[in-house]
């Protein structure tokens, strides 16, 4: 198995995020690897809004910076030495990719399966479809739950 040495994981506070943090984590501790972490604001939210962009933008903004650091120190409380945090605005697809990969340079991306309702994944496209397209390495998608207890809802 292939030993990483920069480890990017895609975030938004969702399960199956969180279910891709705590594999990066482990792969991070295991490889001795840096750990980066990247929140994207999703801009698409703020257009029919657009009266009330300045406050959004500060709340997204703020919910990202508390989430990352939440994250950080999960991170450092597990073991990880080096970890870097990212918190941006743009289409989480493409910034992930275009902005926060190409400064972090990670050899491994790991993103959770979906956070879009199936009409929102229609018309958007998933993030995690598009990392494993668009990414310059290495592509983890995790899933929230495990296999044999998904089994079910197949």
């Amino acid at each position: 198995m292939a030993t990483y040495t920069r480890i990017l994981v895609g975030v938004d506070g969702s399960n199956e995020a969180e279910a891709a943090l705590r594999r990066g984590i482990k792969l991070a501790k295991t490889d001795g690897a840096t750990l980066g972490i990247g929140f994207v604001a999703d801009v698409r939210r703020i257009a029919p809004l657009i009266d009330y962009e300045q406050t959004y933008a500060k709340k997204a903004k703020a919910y990202g910076e508390e989430l990352v650091e939440i994250y950080r120190n999960e991170a450092e409380r597990a073991g990880v030495e080096h970890v870097e945090t990212f918190v941006h605005f743009g289409t989480p697809k493409s910034t992930l990719v275009r902005k926060i990969a190409k400064n972090f340079e990670p050899d491994l991306m790991l993103v959770g399966s979906t956070g879009l309702t199936a009409t929102e994944q229609f018309l958007l496209g998933s993030v995690s479809e598009y990392v494993a397209g668009h990414a310059p390495c290495d592509v983890i998608i995790v899933r929230g739950k495990a296999w044999n207890a998904r089994k079910d809802e197949v």
